[in-house]
C-alpha cells in the first residue's frame, strides 16, 4: 500500500512529454527567427552585389556612336542578375534609379538630376525594395518588436564616376 501511494507521488508518466511540447515550442520559433534574419542579411548582400555590379558595368560605356542611355542599361544589368536573388525578392517590387551630377556637393545635397549629358559624370545608382517579413509568429510582444524594426524600406545607393571611350 505504502510503496502504491510512493509511486504515485513520484510519478514522471508524460512528463517529458509536457517537456518537449514547452521546448519544442520555443525551438521552432528560434529557428524562425534565424530564418528570417538570414533572409534579410541574404536580401541586403544580394542587393549590394547586383548594384554594384551593375553601377560598375553600366558606368564604363562606349558611347562615341551615340548617346547611351545610362538608366537603361544599369536597369539591365541589374535585372539580368535575378538569378542569383529571384528566389527572395519579387523584381516587381524593385525601383531603380540613376541620376546625374556634376559635383560630390550635389550628390551630398541630393541635388542630381536624371538626365546625364557630359558635364554631368557622377552617376548615383540607387536600388530600393520593401521589405516585409514573414511574420509567421506573431501575437507575441518580442516578435512584433523584431518584426517592426526588419520591416522597411531598404535602399542601397552607390556612386561611379562615368568614364567614356570619346
Amino acid at each position: 500500500m505504502m510503496q502504491r501511494w510512493y509511486r504515485k507521488l513520484f510519478a514522471q508518466d508524460g512528463v517529458i512529454s509536457i517537456e518537449f511540447s514547452f521546448l519544442y515550442i520555443i525551438f521552432v520559433a528560434f529557428v524562425f527567427i534565424i530564418f528570417e534574419i538570414n533572409k534579410f542579411i541574404f536580401i541586403i548582400t544580394a542587393m549590394d552585389y547586383s548594384l554594384s555590379e551593375a553601377a560598375r558595368n553600366s558606368a564604363y560605356r562606349d558611347n562615341s556612336t551615340s548617346v547611351v542611355d545610362y538608366q537603361q542599361v544599369f536597369d539591365e544589368y541589374f535585372f539580368s542578375q535575378n538569378a542569383f536573388w529571384s528566389m527572395f525578392i519579387n523584381p516587381e517590387d524593385i525601383k531603380v534609379e540613376a541620376s546625374f551630377c556634376s559635383t560630390v556637393n550635389e550628390v551630398i545635397k541630393g541635388h542630381c538630376s536624371s538626365l546625364y549629358n557630359s558635364k554631368k559624370r557622377l552617376a548615383l545608382y540607387s536600388v530600393s525594395y520593401q521589405y516585409r517579413p514573414l511574420k509567421i509568429i506573431s501575437q507575441v510582444a518580442w516578435s512584433e518588436s523584431l518584426f517592426s524594426q526588419l520591416d522597411g524600406l531598404l535602399t542601397r545607393k552607390v556612386t561611379y564616376m562615368i568614364e567614356s571611350s570619346r
